[in-house]
């Protein structure tokens, strides 16, 4: 007889006189004990006679193996408990399951792998997977695909993805996919035709070669603080809103010391002169083309990622963009060549957001509104601009210099009406 983990001993039956949370309806019930952790659903079973099977069709399922008091848990010291629990839960229909877990002793652990695919299995259509980094050893999920035509949501917290499994061509109904501390360097492309958020934060891609990111339906995206090559996006015509922070590792990837242009010199550059690096011949954009198509949209760069600038020289026409974000990145004196650019093809414009961080931030944010005159417009600026919003730490002659060029495009500035941001 499977025995709830940590159960008490002799622990006294609930009884079922009126007003009782037994009294309640069986699906309130399963609703309630969806937001139990799985050995605290198990322990219901000693409530009475009512509850005893009650949690194996709970339509939630959160499995969280952490540290126990002692410090020394691990996979295995649970690996028992949840082997019985998915076995007496049998094939029951699932809405959400959480699987999270820290101390594991095989980077391949075939249990959680199983435990996993059991989830997708039961027609979950939220599912979420979570490993934290211990000693080293990140979990690698099973190079396989999956495949459910339930499976709307999903979201992956520091485990390694193999080359096939980001193709989720073979999840019709997943519109939410969100990786976080993730290694994609083994993943080639992510493919979906069914996505309408898709989140990468603080994830490894590849040194060697670009992930491309196919999605066509795609209404949202944030790429996120991401390590080593930017990835290539392909056509998102659906695309509303998108926010996209490049930052740069060592000397791999899409930054060079020596260089701003991705043009060092250096024919053994691996940034600069990559045979996969080439990315001119392919229909694919780095990131510009796929995002050209949004109507909202922040790009973030550190000032040594020069695959902004480089893709600028084929600068796509933000032909729906009303709202746009850029950092210091896009404004470089003296000639603020990028900023120029990326204001000239965008024609519908109606806002822009500059934020100025880059020598430091102070207490108190500033920011100061600048306002078109529309008979000093240039002919470079959306003639549907109403405001330009400049936030910095400071002014200082940088700032200045940034607000005169801005002028000289016919978008005035009054320093009297500064604001301070709160924190």
């Amino acid at each position: 007889m499977f025995q709830p983990m940590n159960a008490k001993k002799g622990a006294p039956a609930a009884t079922g006189g009126a007003g009782h949370i037994g009294d309640l309806p069986e699906g309130v019930l399963h609703h309630i004990l969806s937001f139990l952790l799985a050995r605290d659903a198990v322990r219901t079973s000693l409530l009475g006679r009512r509850w005893r099977d009650l949690w194996t069709s709970a339509p939630g399922l959160r499995i969280l193996l952490g540290d126990d008091d002692d410090g020394r848990a691990s996979v295995a010291h649970y690996r028992d408990f949840v082997n019985h629990l998915l076995l007496l839960r049998g094939n029951a229909a699932l809405d959400t399951c959480e699987i999270s877990f820290g101390v594991i002793q095989d980077e391949r652990d075939p249990c959680l792998n199983l435990w996993f695919r059991h989830a997708v299995r039961c027609n979950a259509r939220r599912l979420r997977l979570e490993s934290v980094l211990h000693r080293g050893l990140l979990f690698v999920l099973d190079d396989l695909p999956l495949a459910s035509r339930h499976l709307a949501r999903l979201e992956l917290v520091g485990v390694l993805l193999m080359y096939s499994f980001c193709n989720f061509s073979g999840c019709p109904t997943l519109q939410h996919l969100e990786m976080s501390r993730c290694y994609l360097s083994c993943a080639k492309k992510i493919v979906s035709e069914s996505l309408k958020c898709l989140k990468i934060t603080r994830c490894s891609f590849s040194e060697w070669y670009r992930m491309v990111i196919s999605v066509p339906g795609l209404l949202s995206l944030r790429l996120d603080g991401n390590l080593n090559r930017a990835p290539a996006l392909g056509s998102m015509p659906l695309l509303q809103e998108a926010f996209v922070r490049l930052t740069h590792f060592l000397e791999y990837a899409d930054y060079c010391s020596g260089a701003d242009f991705g043009e060092c010199g250096d024919v053994n550059c691996i940034s600069c002169y990559s045979m996969e690096h080439n990315f001119n011949s392919s229909k694919n954009s780095v990131p510009l083309g796929g995002l050209s198509e949004a109507e909202s949209l922040a790009l973030i760069a550190e000032s040594k990622t020069f695959i902004y600038r480089r893709v600028l020289k084929q600068c796509p026409t933000f032909s729906n963009l009303k709202t746009l974000l850029l950092n210091d990145y896009w404004c470089v004196a003296p000639d603020f060549y990028e900023l120029t650019c990326i204001l000239r093809h965008s024609p519908i414009l109606e806002k822009l957001t500059l934020q100025l961080f880059s020598t430091g931030r102070h207490k108190q944010n500033l920011r100061v509104k600048g306002s078109p005159n529309p008979t000093r417009l240039s002919a470079a600026i959306s003639t549907h601009l109403q405001i330009v919003d400049v936030k910095c730490a400071v002014i200082d002659g940088r700032i200045l210099k940034i607000l005169k060029f801005l002028s000289t495009l016919g978008i005035g500035f009054s320093l009297d009406k500064m604001e301070i941001l709160e924190e």
